[in-house]
């Protein structure tokens, strides 16, 4: 078999190139590890140095990574020393051009004797292949590292030394060196932390609970970090760290280990807690305990059982200045080990606490040793971070002080409480009366979710007029207020009084309301609704400094315990500053500061989740989907099914009644609306038949799975919702489990469910729900025994599962091979995780005791995605290295050769250019599916490291395997994307580079036949050859540091828009920071509009059905506002595409007007979703005025929306009686805003021909409103 000739993309000469200035010596040392380093410089700088016999030279081996420094540094300085010896850390997958050119200058005769040891404890068999010595040889020095310490590097270098006279017999045995320890250091104890914990100690039995050591009322805090620290006396951060949560009266214990995955370690932590357990435990160690892989996570369980807060407090690589410089805060690689893998732990991250300063050199090894030094404001925040959660902890609940936030956009009070698939008002109702049971002090509780609504709408809100005259409840000084500002950081205080020069008042009001102990609390708004102008020039506009006050008052007035950001998403993690690693100067640490802060968060959104724990500090408590449920049929739409039904019958044994069903299905769509709706399959004239197309037309949308309800956090969906949440988990088949259709049917799992009729799939769909309806029953049966399978007698020797698995067999009906199967995953495993569910509440609870919250998988239920389960877990999301994933690249090839079939299907040719929308949520979910398609696209594919599985390059596959031209990519990628993948930003800004490079002929290549005419063009306009290339090469676009979002949707919500050219503007400004592969970013908006003016394609992905392009603001903005700026660059729109991967194993490309369509038939209208969000009142007519709010978005930017669909949504969901009086009755405001923003789609000529009755009505209920408000 022969290996296609790809091309390397060669992604590490993209790194930075770094000059080593070094001049050759006997002895090379080259290690990943300062610390290491450092050590070496004393030791063996010492030992060398007097004996003036032998050179020695000592080097950091990162920027030896780039492939022009590796061959530089092998050819002038490796080749002439008698010994090298490296230790790196990654092995091969992160030196492969270094390892390369030690096997090169080898084969070209270099005398020089090579050693080449793993950078950590662990034996790599791959390295010995670059080796001058035998195995036994390498173990032996290789141990001297791995144990660390003096006596050891001493031994090391008596072996080098020996090695030097060609002896490899006589080498000292290594020392074995204990690889953890508490360290000894004692210092005062100042400002003790005293509080009444005597409720607390009854709470647990576990090893965690409050200990009568504690009564002596000091927190105790532990510190964990690595060995070599303490080895190399590299102790300075750790010190000041120890001084500063001292300094706020904790008592601190510290420890150093190699790594806390070794078992004698975690075990020693452990035999500590029982007699003197911690409070909270401090981190400073970088990776994970366990893997991302949930099956691996019995390692995590000592964190459980050690059961408090685990905060990482990372060190970084880099010094000071390029932190201090850098709007990402960490760098890719820093924030991959010391954040993102850390997270899989379940670990809360603060802050960087220190940073590698560069110390004196020393002139005869050439090398300028690296050691940490803390930085005093960074370790100060977490001191105090860190006291208030040992605070929370030591606490007694009727003591503890509680603000619950509620997120309000728009700033309207029909719209309080945002919460993505969350009944937010009726989840906290819920949650406060659990509060009650464990004795916080809640005051008087609504009754239900739109009693506390209309309590909260009755005082001060973000809704101005409505406040207006208003008594507030809460307020501030505006003298405390300006003594809070005046105490920020310089820089912060000059953009504060830049940006907001309007009059404060003497007061300013805190809208919400408090219940006893509980603060119930509406955030304040972003501000651009305020400065509407802003939105057109300047995306990283600060908050206002009355959004400062609410949290100020909330920290020193109420002086609150914990808060508790009450759904996804409120904005305190999107306001601007470093996208990770914060520090004083950026806004979500102003405004936050070091309260503690818990986030319950739908679990399918992992993305905008980690931006909350890696911007706010947040805990994530993660909560169900709402349940899901097909669609179904209504009205005409049911009618012209039972016609077709009928015709099919008749077809044969009563023609002539056939033919009369046809001209009655004929008269239906001729007096029906949505008859345009109807898809034209892509098939020749003389083939086609409407018949059959209006049968797979209402086939798609009464398969379509829609949301029937809301979450309501902590409590399981019940009855027919249970059953359709179930069979939304069943329905695709996985890699542990049949899907439950295909079993039934008795079918291989890749057979195309959508090949059976209609009524064939009503009888399956009718079966799978008596089979999950009949399971659920046996279900209860099995709960009734399962206390005695858990005793082991003489009559039960079995062992619980054993025992479970005969129960199950003795209580369910038998079946196939498949059933059977089936039924035992749902038993076990589904069931088991999805009853914990209901959970969420208890570990919310559990959470503001200062208990530790287990970690989770964060994803998508419905697309396979069972691991997400159970929720109320502290959910984490990908590392960015493995991304794509293999399974990913196979999606994303697909969805790239669809995208290319359907455009060819419709305009008969090739694409040249599309712009692709990627997103960091959806693209943590699936792994990177958007990624790999733009790679396919492209026509490159990833290069994974064998053993990690980390993408480690891409290759470019030649046109002759390509089989196609290839396709310019443009990208605009979420500011989230941009923060979260920063090596994958790399990749896909190298690409375009690359490809431009490749002589191909220009019809093949568009991305060539652009960079050269490009390159031209901006020379003549006055740049530099070198600033032509680079500009022509930029095809990756987002927002600029600090900033996030396309502006579109406070523009229109502000009205402040006249035409889609105003759009583009925005559009423009928000997303033209073109990136480029060393990740700096320059606003390029002339060379964003240009590049958008050539593109065919806009095209989106959806991976599940959970949501919908109705549901989000999202879609309209990125999907929809790339549609508007094109179409007005071009004067023409482009073809727009929507990709559906919620079945990665049958994908589907539609237009946007087609998806639109779907969504609008199949879920806006449906009386199943309609129904579905009456029963959640307020936040369902909320849900209700959202969906309107969208649509609107959509046709502004689009242009999608047609007049008689205008008419449907104001008659059957606003104008309709029974509408109108749920509307009146929970949520007036919601009818008000949704009938205005029709009014607002006529006015703007965007429902053009608007009936005079429905437009009349709409205003009279907006009358009839706004006097009852008055």
């Amino acid at each position: 078999m022969h290996r296609i000739a790809t091309k390397p993309g060669d992604l590490d000469s993209e790194r930075k190139l770094e000059g080593v200035r070094q001049t050759p010596a006997d002895i090379l040392f080259i290690s990943t590890a300062d610390t290491e380093l450092s050590g070496l410089a004393q030791n063996w700088g010492n030992r060398f140095r007097k004996k003036a016999v032998l050179t020695l030279r000592l080097m950091q081996a990162n920027p030896l990574q780039h492939p022009d420094v590796a061959e530089h540094y092998a050819d002038h300085v490796l080749c002439k020393a008698k010994l090298a010896i490296f230790r790196l850390h990654g092995g091969y997958g992160y030196f492969p051009h270094l390892l390369d050119e030690i096997l090169h200058i080898k084969s070209h005769g270099a005398k020089t004797r090579i050693l080449v040891l793993p950078g950590t404890d662990e034996w790599d068999p791959e390295l010995m292949k670059f080796n001058d010595y035998a195995e036994p040889v390498v173990r032996k020095i290789f141990a001297y590292f791995r144990e660390g310490g003096t006596d050891n590097m001493e031994h090391a270098a008596v072996a080098a030394e020996l090695l030097l006279e060609n002896k490899t017999e006589g080498f000292p045995e290594a020392l074995k060196i204990p690889t953890f320890g508490w360290l000894e250091r004692k210092s005062a104890i100042k400002n003790n932390i005293s509080v009444n914990n005597t409720k607390q100690t009854k709470l647990s039995t576990s090893p965690t609970s409050l200990s009568s050591r504690q009564e002596a009322e000091i927190g105790r805090v532990w510190i964990t970090f690595y060995r070599a620290l303490q080895q190399t006396g590299d102790m300075a951060v750790v010190e000041a760290l120890t001084d500063g949560l001292k300094n706020h009266g904790l008592e601190v214990s510290s420890f150093y280990a190699y790594s806390l995955r070794e078992t004698e370690a975690q075990e020693e932590l452990l035999r500590k807690a029982e007699n003197d357990p911690p409070d909270a435990i401090l981190t400073m160690q970088s990776f994970s305990i366990g893997r991302m892989d949930e099956r691996s996570q019995a390692g995590l369980s000592f964190l459980e059982k050690l059961n408090c807060p685990v905060i990482q407090v990372p060190t970084s690589t880099e010094d000071l200045e390029a932190w201090q410089k850098n709007p990402r805060g960490f760098s890719a690689s820093n924030a991959a080990m010391s954040v993102v893998l850390p997270e899989t732990d379940g670990r809360l991250f603060s802050t960087v606490v220190g940073f590698k300063q560069e110390q004196e050199e020393a002139p005869e090894l050439e090398f300028r040793s690296k050691r940490l030094a803390p930085e005093a404001k960074q370790i100060e925040h977490v001191a105090e971070l860190t006291k208030n959660w040992v605070r929370l902890r030591r606490t007694v609940n009727s003591d503890k002080r509680i603000a619950i936030i509620l997120a309000n956009y728009p700033n309207k009070d029909s719209r309080l409480g945002n919460g993505v698939g969350l009944d937010t008002p009726a989840s906290v109702i819920t949650f406060l009366k659990d509060l009650v049971k464990r004795g916080y002090s809640v005051g008087n509780i609504p009754e239900n979710g739109d009693e506390l609504i209309r309590i909260l709408q009755a005082g001060i809100t973000n809704d101005l007029e409505l406040s207006y005259g208003k008594i507030p409840d809460q307020i501030i000084s505006r003298e405390s207020l300006f003594k809070k500002i005046g105490a920020l950081p310089e820089k912060s205080q000059e953009i504060l009084a830049t940006q907001w020069t309007h009059e404060i008042p003497d007061f300013v009001p805190v809208a919400g309301k408090r219940f006893g102990n509980i603060f119930i609390g509406i955030q304040p708004q972003r501000g651009f609704g305020l400065q509407t102008q802003a939105i057109y020039h300047d995306p990283a506009m600060s908050p206002p400094p009355e959004y400062l006050a609410f949290y100020q008052w909330i920290q020193e007035d109420f002086d609150a315990h914990a808060v508790i950001h009450f759904g996804k998403h409120g904005n305190l993690e999107w306001l601007p500053g470093r996208s990770v690693a914060l520090g004083e100067d950026d806004f979500p640490q102003i405004a936050l500061r070091t309260i503690p802060n818990l986030y319950p968060f739908i679990v399918n959104d992992p993305g905008e989740g980690a931006q909350a724990k890696r911007r706010a500090s947040a805990v994530i408590i993660d909560h169900l989907t709402p349940p899901l449920t097909r669609a179904g049929l209504y009205d005409e739409l049911d009618r012209a099914e039972r016609l077709l039904e009928e015709h099919a019958h008749c077809e044969t044994l009563y023609p002539e009644r056939a033919e009369e069903l046809e001209h009655e299905i004929e008269h239906l769509l001729e007096h029906a609306s949505w008859s345009e709706e109807i898809l034209t399959p892509r098939v020749k004239e003389e083939d086609y038949d409407p018949l059959n197309a209006l049968s797979n037309h209402l086939c798609e949308l009464k398969e379509s799975q829609i949301r029937s309800g809301l979450h309501i956090f902590g409590q399981l969906p019940q009855g027919d919702r249970k059953i359709d949440f179930l069979l939304s988990l069943l329905r695709m088949p996985s890699t542990e489990r049949p899907g439950l259709l295909h079993v039934l049917l008795g079918k291989e799992s890749d057979f195309d469910l959508d090949t059976l009729s209609i009524r064939e799939r009503d009888v399956i769909e009718e079966q799978s729900r008596e089979w999950i309806k009949n399971e659920l029953k046996q279900s209860q049966k099995i709960e009734l025994v399962k206390p005695k399978l858990n005793q082991k007698s003489p009559s039960n020797p079995l062992n619980h599962q054993e025992s479970l698995q005969r129960e199950i067999k003795k209580n369910t009906l038998s079946g196939t091979e498949g059933i059977s199967e089936l039924r035992r995953w749902l038993h076990e495993t589904l069931l088991t995780r999805f009853n914990r569910c209901a959970e969420e509440t208890r570990n919310l609870a559990l959470a503001l005791e200062g208990r530790f919250v287990s970690p989770g998988p964060a994803g998508a239920p419905t697309r396979g995605r069972i691991d997400v389960l159970p929720t109320g877990r502290n959910f984490y999301s990908v590392d960015p290295r493995v991304i794509p994933t293999q399974t990913a690249w196979r999606c994303g090839q697909a969805l790239a050769e669809e995208l290319i079939e359907h455009y060819r299907a419709d305009y008969g040719e090739f694409p040249k250019t599309t712009a692709l929308v990627i997103w960091g949520t959806s693209n943590m979910r699936t792994g990177g599916d958007d990624i790999a398609q733009a790679l396919s696209l492209w026509g490159c594919q990833p290069v994974w490291e064998p053993v990690s599985g980390r993408v480690v390059d891409f290759e470019i596959l030649p046109l002759s395997v390509l089989g196609r031209p290839r396709v310019d990519v443009v990208l605009r990628v979420s500011g989230m994307f941009r923060d979260s993948f920063g090596d994958v930003m790399r990749m896909l800004s190298t690409v375009p580079k690359r490809l431009a490079e490749l002589d191909e002929p220009e019809e093949m290549n568009p991305v060539r036949a652009a960079w050269l005419v490009d390159q031209k063009r901006f020379q003549d306009s006055g740049n530099s050859a070198v600033i032509a290339k680079k500009l022509a090469e930029l095809r990756v676009f987002s927002s600029g540091p600090g900033a996030y979002g396309t502006g579109l949707l406070p523009l229109i919500d502000a009205g402040n828009w006249e035409n889609r050219a105003d759009l583009t503007e925005v559009f423009l400004k928000w997303g033209s920071h073109a990136y480029d592969s060393d990740g700096t970013s320059s606003e390029e908006i002339n060379l964003l509009r240009q590049r958008l003016s050539s593109v065919e394609i806009v095209h989106q992905n959806q991976d599940n059905r959970e949501h919908d392009i109705l549901d989000s603001d999202d879609y309209f903005q990125f999907q929809g506002g790339l549609q508007a700026a094109i179409t007005e660059i071009k004067g023409s729109p482009p073809a727009t595409y929507h990709g559906d991967s919620s079945n990665p194993e049958k994908i589907k490309i539609r237009t946007l007007k087609e998806e639109f369509n779907r969504v609008f038939r199949s879920r806006v209208l449906n009386p199943k979703w309609i129904e579905g969000m009456r029963e959640h009142g307020y936040k369902g007519a909320f849900e209700m005025a959202a969906t309107v709010d969208y649509l609107f978005g959509y046709d502004a930017t689009c242009d999608i929306v047609a007049d008689y669909q205008y008419e449907e949504v104001a008659n059957k969901l606003l104008l309709d009686p029974e509408q109108q009086k749920f509307f009146r009755e929970h949520n007036p405001l919601a009818l008000k805003d949704a009938s205005q923003r029709l009014l607002e789609a006529n006015e703007r000529e965007m429902w053009e021909n608007a009936d005079p009755e429905t437009l009349e009505a709409l205003e009279s209920a907006i009358l009839e409103i706004q006097g009852e408000v008055e």
